[in-house]
């Protein structure tokens, strides 16, 4: 190994020195040369071959880690990460039950198909697809929209309008980030292409390069992508059960250049934690002390009964929180379409980057949506996905009796915590090959040296309970064999 990273290093032609070890790891993993879960070599074996200083070579490595193509393990090295998609790991393929199908689809298909390598995976754990078989029906949407809407209406829907969106799709927006708990006008909300497409136009309209973004350290992989592409260096805080510390959030802002805090307070993947009341109110403390934007992407946050929920950041320092509320993992990943509430001073410039990124949402989707919405149907099919996901995280956490499993009686997936003889990694490639997939926390890390250890275990996107117990009994037999 440690030949094969000297063989990168000096065919790499990137112009800084750390930068070349960066870019020698991504050129071994093109080639092959470097495989998911290899250990590389110790930092300062690594600079001994290479004739550089141990410093430059941390460098490299944690920039390669920013990259998302190495993870550190605690007291046991760095290795290699997997593979897998920047979003959410790996969407599964497999089709829709029969009964959500178009009329004269094939479905003939097996339903256990090959998702990556040579390896058959039967079953997705690690992919969050929220019970897709529970979305609305589009088929009967597109039908009832060609009957009831005027020929205006179906004209306007294939004419360009403001970057914000028609104003009857707004007010939808308004209605469904109620539920969420943030109270907004519709003039004060724009409609973006989902909830990335929010995250990405925050980001690049209130950001310049060289801003850092505070960050809980097992956080959403995406961010961790597009801060690397954005040349907005990650700032990791140190969390509790509770969530981010404040203590920590406030020392990372006085050492200077935070611009942003990303938080999921309320359903924080890939663990669950859900930050209580008085720790909301003490991290809006620091960041109006020091003149940090909050960015509040509580996508799961729906999925949880709200009777005693905690109130959003955004309706605690309205004036400095930018509140995404997503409607995909409720009325279907196909449907594009999230509300952005920013601070009201932000909304033109916010809007702008729209109309120079997309121009617009699509205004059938956001007509689907607002359709939706306002029929009831919305409502609906978001208290059948919660039965759903009362039902198997119950099976789950029979199955997981005696593990440290972490779950929500409604959410859409767990957190299975390790022992010190496993990692997420080793894991995920033991159920692998037994054609399981699961989430690393590796995955999440958004530093080497994040502590939390597990896997995360999502239980929709797999046909039915049957299938989802036989997933999880083998994850039960690997930990227990």
């Amino acid at each position: 190994m440690l030949q094969i990273m000297k063989n990168l290093y000096e065919e790499s032609s990137a112009s800084c020195r750390y930068q070349r070890i960066a870019a020698a790891i991504e050129e071994g993993l093109r080639r092959n040369l470097l495989k998911a879960g290899d250990a590389l070599p110790t930092q300062r074996a690594l600079a001994g071959a290479l004739r550089l200083t141990v410093g430059t070579v941390t460098h490299g490595y944690s920039e390669a880690a920013r990259r998302g193509l190495i993870t550190g393990v605690t007291g046991r090295g760095t290795f290699v990460a997997s593979a897998v998609s920047d979003v959410d790991v790996l969407p599964p393929p497999a089709p829709l039950p029969p009964a959500t199908e178009w009329p004269g689809a094939d479905t003939s298909r097996a339903s256990s198909e090959t998702f990556s390598g040579d390896t058959e995976l039967r079953w997705n754990l690690g992919f969050i697809a929220p019970f897709e078989h529970l979305n609305p029906t589009l088929h009967s949407a597109l039908e009832d929209l060609t009957k009831s809407a005027d020929a205006r209406t179906l004209a306007e829907l294939q004419s360009y309008h403001r970057p914000a969106g028609m104003e009857r799709h707004r007010t939808a927006g308004a209605v469904w980030a109620e539920k969420y708990g943030v109270h907004v006008s519709a003039r004060d909300l724009l409609i973006c292409a989902g909830s990335q497409h929010a995250l990405m136009t925050i980001l690049t309209t209130l950001c310049a390069p060289g801003d850092r973004i505070a960050v809980e350290t097992l956080s959403y992989p995406l961010l961790r992508q597009l801060s690397w592409r954005l040349r907005l260096p990650l700032c990791p805080v140190r969390t509790d059960a509770c969530g981010m510390l404040p203590d920590a959030l406030d020392a990372a802002c006085r050492s200077g250049g935070v611009k942003a805090v990303y938080l999921m307070p309320s359903c924080r993947n890939p663990t669950l934690t859900r930050m209580p009341e008085a720790r909301r109110k003490d991290i809006v403390e620091v960041c109006r002390r020091h003149d940090v934007l909050i960015i509040e992407d509580d996508v799961y946050a729906l999925a949880l009964n709200r009777t005693h929920a905690a109130p959003p950041l955004a309706a605690l320092a309205p004036e400095r929180t930018c509140f995404i509320a997503a409607t995909s993992e409720i009325l279907g990943g196909g449907l594009r379409v999230a509300y952005l509430c920013p601070p009201q001073h932000l909304i033109e410039e916010l809007e702008r980057t729209i109309s120079y990124t997309i121009s617009m949402v699509p205004p059938l989707m956001a007509e689907l949506a607002f359709r939706w919405i306002t029929d009831g149907t919305a409502d609906r099919v978001l208290q059948a996905k919660r039965d759903e996901a009362e039902i198997r995280n119950a099976l789950v956490r029979d199955i997981l009796d005696g593990h440290p499993l972490l779950s929500r009686p409604t959410g859409f997936f767990c957190w299975l915590s390790l022992p010190e003889s496993w990692t997420g990694l080793k894991l995920a490639a033991a159920a692998k090959e037994k054609g399981v997939l699961v989430a690393e926390g590796e995955h999440f890390r958004m530093t080497p040296s994040a502590v939390e250890n597990g896997v995360r275990l999502a239980l929709g996107g797999v046909p039915d309970r049957e299938n989802l117990a036989e997933a999880v009994r083998i994850i039960a037999d690997l930990l227990e064999g």
